[in-house]
């Protein structure tokens, strides 16, 4: 591992880039019949995110590109404003600084951040070089983290030395020997105690970008349609993949908005997401989208409903996106203690479950703004979009074709924003979309036609499991697996009419009159390092776990079970 202060480029991880993508990037650039199809309707184009930074950064200079709440500072440095100038700088300053450590085109570089504005200048310093960035969500722990690592073959990855109570850096630094691809390790924070490169000396205040490495940092031709982004989708027990993207696919979810009552492509707006700043619908959200229009991202780095609402009134927010149990904390707060509505104009509602009518019809009338349902997926971000507050359904994305059968099947998907290619952590390469089926690619999620002529979504993929955050299914059962009362466990999702996707535990206790509690499980499970965001919702307790032929879990049939059971029922129940 290298310490503060690395010495010269590492060539021998960049040669090795091509190892891990299969022969590099170059492969999952799609047809060329394809590319001039896209641009010639608009929806992709030449340039990138990045010309929309620069070109902000040449004509206003100082207009801000981020605005950034950092909640455990001292209040009169809480909130931080990047100007145009300012990330413009930083994006050539990271990227120098990435290619000093040997980073250039196709290598993986991994961080898990907190919605800072660090995270965002990390992944233009990505697309600067032609790297490919892999954001990582902060609540995933150290076996999750390992899995991403192991399977991206991240050859940097930047984390904080300590985030809510979770020492990232130590975390990091105790698996690195079983990653020998992981060439360096960056801390935001106290780098020292782990011999990590130091964030802050290395690159925030080392000037990269006026050394022979980073005046030869440019940008690669046609790299708005080369891999940019790789989303790390969590599965059941260790089965991830990852879905790959280029500027161009992330650009078609804003080139797509021609509706002028949706969130359009107006110039100079403010965005402010609940999610995930490293979730593909912030980046999407927050700085893809601010850039193109020349407008402002809006993080916050620690939720909490009352200050969200002063943030969006100071910053002078224009849309605004959550889940609906966030929009639910929202709505509280807000007719608790009355704030100014600002510049908001929509509000945008994710999730696989619809916005309850009495929310939407309560946001919209305490915050003055109509409320969409937004339908998406990693492997192509927004996918639908209501036309009516609170509605269930939605039509797809200009651009977007979709394919579904009555009576719900797995939903089929192509067109600009689908993803270059999905990668089985494992599999020996990335699989282009455009390679074969005619660029359709199946999301499986469950959804039928509705009577608009739109979509409903019925329900996720079933290898899936978490609404907000994708929880690490084998990693949690592994624990449950521990507890002395214990002896199988299953865990698999159900669907709060409000939280949408929750998980829930299905346990065989080790003695049927002694099955341990949900509270116990909880404890017991924060108490082996699992992540709150991770935590089981509800606990049932069954005589046995239903198995096909081959003695798996038969989690369809747990699903179904939990579908059909009232929540509150007998612990020990019949999985008939």
């Amino acid at each position: 591992m290298t310490a503060a202060h690395p010495g010269p480029a590492d060539t021998v991880a960049a040669a090795a880039a091509h190892d891990a993508w299969g022969g590099g990037p170059g492969g999952l650039v799609p047809p060329e019949k394809v590319v001039a199809r896209f641009r010639k309707q608009g929806w992709w184009r030449t340039g990138t995110f990045l010309d929309d930074l620069y070109r902000g950064a040449a004509v206003t200079p100082h207009r801000a590109a981020i605005v950034s709440e950092r909640i455990h500072r001292a209040a009169e440095r809480r909130v931080v404003t990047v100007t145009y100038a300012q990330l413009a700088l930083c994006t050539d300053r990271f990227a120098a600084a990435l290619a000093s450590l040997g980073v250039g085109e196709g290598v993986p570089v991994a961080y898990q951040l907190p919605d800072w504005w660090e995270t965002a200048a990390l992944t233009l310093a990505c697309m600067r070089l032609g790297a490919v960035a892999v954001p990582v969500l902060p609540t995933v722990r150290a076996h999750g983290l390992q899995r991403i690592l192991t399977g991206s073959r991240a050859r940097v990855c930047v984390v904080p030395d300590e985030w809510q109570g979770f020492a990232h850096a130590e975390a990091l630094a105790d698996m690195a020997p079983d990653l020998p691809w992981l060439r360096h390790r960056v801390v935001i924070g106290d780098a020292a105690a782990t011999g990590a490169v130091d964030f802050g000396s290395y690159f925030l205040r080392t000037r990269h970008e006026r050394t022979p490495a980073g005046r030869a940092a440019g940008l690669r031709p046609g790299s708005a349609d080369r891999a940019c982004l790789m989303i790390t989708v969590m599965g059941l027990g260790d089965a991830y993949t990852a879905v790959l993207h280029s500027p161009n696919t992330l650009y078609a979810n804003i080139g797509a908005q021609t509706d002028p009552a949706g969130p359009g492509r107006r110039p100079g707006e403010v965005f402010l997401s609940t999610l995930p700043l490293t979730s593909l619908a912030s980046l999407l959200y927050t700085v893809c989208w601010p850039l193109a229009v020349g407008g402002t991202g809006v993080y916050q780095d620690v939720w909490d409903a009352g200050r969200c609402l002063d943030l969006m009134s100071s910053a002078r927010v224009d849309q605004a996106y959550a889940e609906p149990v966030y929009w639910q904390e929202v709505l509280a707060a807000q007719q608790e203690r009355p704030r100014d509505r600002g510049a908001l104009r929509l509000l945008l509602s994710g999730g696989r479950t619809s916005t309850p009518p009495e929310l939407s019809d309560g946001l919209r009338e305490v915050l003055g703004a109509p409320v969409l349902s937004v339908w998406g997926a990693p492997q192509l971000g927004m996918g639908t979009l209501s036309t009516e507050n609170g509605r269930v359904g939605g039509r797809p994305l200009a651009g977007l074709e979709v394919c579904v059968d009555d009576g719900g099947s797995p939903l089929r998907v192509r067109g600009p924003s689908v993803c270059l290619a999905t990668w089985r952590y494992g599999g020996p390469a990335p699989v282009a979309t455009w390679r074969d089926r005619g660029g359709w690619l199946d999301t499986g999620d469950l959804a039928a036609p509705d009577e608009d002529g739109g979509v409903r979504v019925l329900a996720r993929d079933g290898g899936r499991t978490g609404s907000i955050f994708m929880v690490p299914v084998a990693e949690v059962e592994e624990r449950l697996l521990e507890h002395p009362r214990v002896r199988e466990a299953a865990v698999v999702a159900y669907t709060d009419p409000v939280h949408g996707e929750l998980p829930c535990a299905v346990v065989v206790p080790a003695v049927a009159a002694d099955p341990p509690g949900p509270a116990e499980i909880r404890e017991h499970l924060a108490g082996l390092g699992v992540a709150e965001a991770f935590l089981p919702t509800r606990l049932e307790v069954v005589g046995a776990l239903p198995r096909g032929d081959g003695g798996e879990v038969r989690r369809d049939v747990l699903r179904g079970w939990l579908g059909r059971l009232r929540a509150g029922a007998p612990r020990i129940a019949p999985l008939a």
